[in-house]
């Protein structure tokens, strides 16, 4: 049953663009399935979001329609009235064109100044409506193909008598030098629209890697590299002297790697404050930069938000509660281990918990808890630390990774001296993590008596849920995912992608963790005392109820989360099968 008050936030909502009627019914079949009102049932399909409620409501209260852009077509007459220079820099687009009157997407659509710029520049009337800045962004790049790349082809000249194709000469014969033109607004501007695109566009790093010919930038979004146009080759090294400017590294070193870090607010976010890890390293053609992208808003995340299904969770969640014992994450480089640590602290942080981490590097800023960042370069390793934070009396300790046998037996007696040890280790799966630990020389009845649990970790990509069509798998997938066909139903559908504006053709949006994990027991213990194989002590997992990556993988496929597709790239295929 639909109130009139909802009733009416739905019809807006269809106006807008921000749902559609397939989404409707998909909503409303799933809210007569589990309860709850309409309007929730939406949010919880992420047909629509917590942004487009608020953005109906501001558009009631100052009486200018809302419109979400993401599939709104366009109309070259508009886009011909105003310089992609305007729209870029004050954040405004024009969507439609009649009758003299040009219709304007702006984020505050009571700027009358700006109002006036736009009637001016136009020579048109102007019907200003509403949108959210990213939104107008996207939709800039879609009409006018602007980005940072536009912003050096617009505004870096060429000096008169030189002739365009000679482009490295240009700066040599001219003085400009490359730490000089980093210095230049053309150079700054590109580098921080380049950083402004990658936030937008939630990538994790920043790629810039000088080829022969050309210098490639690269995003990674949800774990996947993806190319951006390539500015001119003859500022190469003035783009990357800017990034070290920012950095606070020696711009004149480049025969040596450099390591840096840049803290920024970027005002068009919304103040959003982003932290980013900076390295460089000499290559043939030039120093290769790599640009990691620390977003605040990660470590707000919870166990339940990375992907941890119920069952786990409530394993998990009672295991990070026990007074001492190690508990692991593990998982390759990029799968997400000091994501769910964090989320784990942020779990156990409360006023009568004293907790200490030991961090290379310390990635977020957590309030309430004792960082210690490693620099080996005056001694402080992980188990220097380890072996003086015992005496500051913590509750909890966090060691950022485990990487050698004297950091492994020191977090070891951290454990048996009644303390909560979190740490990461590199295994390809939870039970791997116990013979790897006395692989790095821990004796097998000491790795017995203090490891309490292990999650393993994959990271997959979220299908995009507005685009995404469904299939019924057939035998051979099934197989695939170590899943019986007699025991899957006729009417399943599973999840496939396709691509549409909204995740920028890509099928996919967000990622989310797949989990295997162990808790430890007498027989597991038993057994890691013994040095077993680690087969024989998967298969006593699986007993006790470990569910496989894989596993775990394909029930996040059948609730419409992921795809097989990305479920086979990131696990190995199961050594055995269940029938």
């Amino acid at each position: 049953m639909i109130d009139s008050e909802e009733k009416m936030l739905i019809d807006r909502l269809l106006k807008s663009g921000a749902l559609t009627e397939e989404e409707l019914a998909e909503g409303i079949a799933y809210q007569e399935e589990n309860g709850g009102s309409l309007i929730d049932a939406l949010l919880e399909k992420d047909h629509i979001t917590k942004t487009d409620i608020d953005m109906i409501n501001r558009s009631e209260e100052i009486g200018v329609p809302y419109m979400r852009l993401i599939n709104v077509e366009q109309d070259e007459k508009a886009t011909s009235l105003m310089p992609v220079s305007f729209a870029l820099d004050r954040k405004v687009l024009p969507v439609a064109y009649e009758n003299n009157v040009l219709y304007v997407a702006m984020a505050d659509p009571l700027d009358v100044n700006l109002i006036d710029d736009i009637r001016l520049i136009t020579e048109s009337e102007v019907q200003p409506v509403l949108a959210t800045e990213d939104d107008i962004y996207d939709a800039i790049r879609r009409f006018y193909g602007m980005s940072a790349e536009e912003i050096v082809k617009g505004n870096l000249e060429t000096p008169a008598g030189v002739a365009q194709t000679d482009e490295i000469r240009v700066i040599e014969d001219f003085g400009l030098d490359p730490d000089t033109l980093a210095q230049t607004p053309t150079v700054i501007n590109y580098v921080h629209q380049l950083i402004i695109e990658a936030v937008r566009e939630k990538a994790t790093d920043i790629h810039i890697e000088p080829l022969e010919k050309v210098v490639r930038i690269r995003f990674r979004m949800d774990g996947i590299l993806h190319e951006r146009p390539v500015p001119p080759k003859n500022i190469e090294r003035a783009i990357i002297s800017r990034v070290k400017i920012m950095a606070d590294m020696n711009i004149a070193e480049r025969r040596r790697p450099q390591d840096g870090s840049i803290q920024l607010r970027i005002a068009s976010l919304g103040n959003r404050e982003i932290d980013i890890r900076v390295s460089t390293v000499p290559t043939f053609w030039g120093e290769s930069v790599a640009m990691r992208i620390l977003d605040k808003a990660v470590v707000s995340y919870g166990l339940k938000e990375l992907g941890m299904l119920e069952d786990n969770l409530e394993q998990f969640s009672k295991l990070i509660q026990r007074p001492h014992g190690i508990i692991l994450t593990t998982g390759p480089t990029g799968s997400g281990k000091t994501t769910t640590l964090y989320a784990c602290l942020k779990e156990m942080n409360t006023p009568e918990v004293k907790i200490i981490t030991v961090e290379d590097p310390i990635e977020y800023d957590l309030p309430g808890i004792n960082q210690i960042g490693v620099d080996e370069a005056v001694g402080v390793t992980f188990a220097n630390t380890l072996r003086h934070i015992l005496r500051q009396d913590p509750d909890k300790i966090m060691i950022g990774e485990i990487r050698d046998g004297e950091t492994a037996e020191m977090a070891i007696h951290s454990a048996l001296t009644g303390h909560l040890v979190l740490s990461s280790l590199h295994t390809n799966d939870a039970p791997g993590a116990i013979t790897r630990l006395i692989d790095l020389g821990v004796q097998p009845y000491l790795v017995a008596s203090s490891l309490e649990g292990i999650a393993a970790q994959r990271l997959v990509r979220k299908v995009c849920r507005r685009c995404r069509t469904f299939y019924h798998p057939d035998e051979k997938l099934l197989r695939e995912m170590n899943v019986d066909p007699s025991t899957v139903p006729s009417d399943l559908m599973i999840p496939k992608a396709v691509g549409c504006p909204d995740c920028k053709g890509r099928g996919y949006s967000g990622r989310i963790a797949l989990f295997e994990v162990v808790i430890m027991n007498d027989e597991l213990r038993d057994m890691a005392y013994r040095q077993l194989p680690t087969t024989e002590i998967r298969k006593v997992a699986r007993k006790y109820g470990m569910r496989t990556l894989r596993e775990d993988g394909w029930l996040k496929v059948t609730m419409g989360i992921t795809t097989a597709d990305e479920v086979r790239r990131s696990t190995a295929e199961e050594e055995y099968t269940n029938f």
